[in-house]
Parts: C-alpha cells; sequence; structure tokens
C-alpha cells in the first residue's frame, strides 16, 4: 500500500499540465473507469470480484500517457470499491479498498515501466503514433501487469485466508485469465477510437464494456450454478436425515483444513469440500429405519449400509462436472489394510482425497456436534481428545498414516487458535 501511494503520488505531481490541458476527456475517462468499479461481476462461490476497468485504464494510458493513468485510474477504483462495498466494517474497508487501489497502481506502473523498455509510444508523446506500433509493446506491458497483479494479490490472499499460496495464485487465475485475454485488444479498440474521434470515440468505450461485462457475467453464473447444484444435493441430504446437516458440514470443512495442511494438488483442493459435502449422499436411497436404528445392525442391514458409498458415486457419475470426485465418494469407507468397503481397496490404491474425507468423516462421526440434533441416535458421542486418539490409533490401518500426522496438525493448531 505505501509502495502504490509512492507511484499514485510521482503520477499525480507529473500529470498537472495535461489535466489543465484535457480536462473535459480526463473526467470523462475518470467517470467511465468509476462506472466500470461500480458494476463488479461477483462470484458467490469465490467472493472475488471482477470488474473490466482495464481496458479504460489501457485507453486513459496510451492516450494521455502514464501520469493520468497514475492518477485519475486510483482515485476512481478507491471511490469505487467504497461505494461497492459500502456496508461493511468502515475499518476492513478501508483497508480493503487501500491495498486494490494500490495494487492497480503498481499494475498501471509495472505496464509503463515494460511499455517504455519495449519501445512503446503513447499519443500524448506521438500523435502520430499508430495502433500498430502500440500492438506488441502493449500486450508485453499487459501481460507483465496482470502477472504482477496476479503474484501480489494471490500473495495477500494466501497471507490473510492463511491459504498455501499455490491454492491462492490459481483461484486468482481462474478469474483473471478471461479478463487478461479481454483487455489488450479492448484497450488498443479504444485507443483507436480515441485517436480516430476524440472524446466521442471515449464514449464508445460503454458499448464494448457492456459487452465485456455480460461476458464475464455468464462465466460467473456458471461457476455459480455448479455450486449452486452442490449445495441442493447436500440441503436434499439434511432433509433426508436431520443429523446429517452439521455432519456434512463439519466433514467438508474438516476435509478442506487437512487437505490444505497436507498441501494437495490444486484440484483437489478446489473439489475436496464439494466431496466432503457430498459423501453420505449414497444414503438417500438407504431406509432411514437401518439408518437411525438404535440397536445392532443385522448382518442384512449392515450389507446394505455398506452399499452407500458406490451408490453416492454412482448418482455424482451422472454429473460430468463432479466426475473428479467420484472415486473420492466411492472410497471414502476403504481402508489402508484393505478392510474397508465396498472394493476392499488397500494401501495406495485408495485415492488420497478419499482417506482425507475417511478421517474427517470417522473423527466428527465419534464426537458430534454441539447440538443434540446433530448426534447419532445409536452412539454416545466421544470428546473431542477421545476422537483424536482414536484416529491416532487407527493411523495405519483404519486410516492413512499421511492423513493423519495432517489431522493432528489441524486439530494443535486449532486448540492454539481456540486457546489464544
Amino acid at each position: 500500500m505505501l509502495l502504490g501511494l509512492l507511484v499514485f503520488s510521482w503520477g499525480a505531481a507529473h500529470s498537472g499540465p495535461d489535466i489543465n490541458q484535457h480536462l473535459p476527456e480526463l473526467a470523462t475517462f475518470f467517470v467511465i473507469i468509476l462506472m466500470t468499479e461500480l458494476l463488479p461481476i461477483t462470484s458467490a462461490s469465490s467472493n472475488i470480484d471482477v470488474t473490466v476497468t482495464v481496458p479504460a485504464i489501457i485507453s486513459l494510458f496510451l492516450s494521455h500517457g502514464p501520469h493520468a493513468a497514475l492518477f485519475i485510474a486510483p482515485i476512481s477504483i478507491f471511490i469505487g470499491v467504497i461505494v461497492v462495498h459500502r456496508r461493511m466494517d468502515a475499518r476492513l474497508l478501508l483497508n480493503m479498498s487501500s491495498y486494490n487501489t494500490a495494487l492497480c497502481t503498481l499494475a498501471i506502473g509495472t505496464a509503463f515501466a515494460v511499455y517504455v523498455l519495449a519501445g512503446g509510444r503513447t499519443l500524448d508523446q506521438d500523435p502520430r503514433a499508430t495502433v500498430g506500433s502500440m500492438i506488441l509493446p502493449l500486450f508485453l506491458a499487459v501481460t507483465a501487469s496482470t502477472t504482477a497483479n496476479v503474484l501480489l494479490f494471490a500473495t495477500g490472499t494466501a497471507i490473510y485466508r492463511r491459504d498455501p499460496w499455490r491454492l491462492a495464485v490459481a483461484q486468482v487465475v481462474r478469474w483473471f485469465m478471461p479478463n487478461y485475454i479481454f483487455t489488450a485488444p479492448s484497450g488498443i479498440l479504444f485507443a483507436y477510437l480515441y485517436q480516430q474521434f476524440g472524446i466521442y470515440g471515449v464514449l464508445l468505450i460503454i458499448v464494448p464494456f457492456i459487452l465485456g461485462r455480460q461476458a464475464l457475467n455468464v462465466y460467473s453464473r456458471q461457476t455459480d450454478t455448479y455450486r449452486e447444484t452442490i449445495t441442493t444435493l447436500g440441503t436434499y441430504m439434511q432433509h433426508y436425515h436431520p443429523y446429517t446437516r452439521g455432519h456434512l458440514e463439519r466433514v467438508a470443512d474438516l476435509s478442506d483444513r487437512i487437505a490444505r495442511h497436507m498441501a494437495l494438488p490444486f484440484r483437489s483442493l478446489m473439489f475436496i469440500r464439494e466431496a466432503g459435502l457430498l459423501h453420505d449422499i449414497g444414503k438417500v436411497g438407504v431406509d432411514e429405519e437401518i439408518l437411525d436404528k438404535t440397536g445392532q445392525l443385522s448382518p442384512e442391514d449392515w450389507a446394505i449400509i455398506k452399499e452407500h458409498p458406490a451408490r453416492g458415486a454412482e448418482i455424482l457419475a451422472r454429473m460430468k462436472y463432479l466426475e473428479r470426485i467420484v472415486p473420492w465418494v466411492r472410497g471414502h469407507h476403504e481402508r489402508p489394510d484393505g478392510r474397508g468397503y465396498p472394493d476392499g481397496l488397500a494401501g495406495d490404491g485408495i485415492a488420497l482425497e478419499a482417506a482425507v474425507i475417511a478421517v474427517a468423516d470417522a473423527f466428527d462421526a465419534m464426537t458430534g456436534g454441539p447440538d443434540e440434533s446433530d448426534r447419532r441416535v445409536y452412539r454416545t458421542p466421544l470428546t473431542t481428545d477421545q476422537g483424536i486418539d482414536q484416529v491416532r490409533y487407527g493411523a495405519g490401518t483404519q486410516f492413512d498414516h499421511r492423513v493423519v500426522k495432517a489431522f493432528m496438525r489441524v486439530m494443535a493448531l486449532e486448540e492454539t487458535t481456540n486457546g489464544s
């Protein structure tokens, strides 16, 4: 944030003459950038706001130089973020707005440096500069600034959320890539419109802005539809067996934390929570009398219970975007010693993600939730320490020893956090 403030101050100190000469046009750019910030694309699944502000900033950069961009854009962005998130806690809002504005300022500064090193000229420096001469330096500048923005944003996110850095990078890249593909061509188009039609060309930015925003909106809706499907399936389970509500959510959360401590691959980290939420979806086909039975299960009842991982995998296999978690759900009752079900897998034959869910599922089943309605009717819940001891005791036989080790670290960190 301090570095961003220094870069902004440098731009402000050198932008005075241009502002006096081109005030109406720069005011128009200010309004356009502010408008793009006031209309973000927000994904409910990632809590990341994405805007199409960058093409307008590029147009300002190419038409009036870096100083104007470094002065006008940060002010517009800061105001926009404040307005969009005005219902947040005031201190958090100020921190977030300042941080996001600093990131943008540093990205513009990076773009300016690379653009100059690549031999690029802006229209304020050379009115006869052609759009063609700007293309290569601009693509290099956009690539460099996007990379810097991703790395800085991901680093801040990883520190703030205590996420693995590579996961934070991957989450950011997933959103930045569509924006990056759209950015440079749109920026060139906007600069061309300005060169040909002046301030009237700037106003035409509104049209591609709307198209770009719509494209990102479609992407956002597709992602959120996927997440809503997961939520719907989980909700169905919760209505079918009331005790599963807290159980499913706790297993999903604990699986996620264990997987992060194990530094599983990004794709696994992206889906492990959904797999935890849906691991018992196969129980929708099991009679409630069997699931809620307080006495000892008969061999026939137990055989039916053992079918639920396979049934769950069969249900999820029908949805292409969930196919990755199918073996995790099917294998969450397998054991390293080969005595699990439904396939009797052993050792490395069990997906590591399934082994993660197995530990989270067993621990929560043994300890239950804070509410009576979350606990199994057929089992007296263990204390947290007793549950941890049982998981430790099962390492290498019932549970994967690598997962147990990560589970112990998670529980120790949780105890330290709660204690402090």
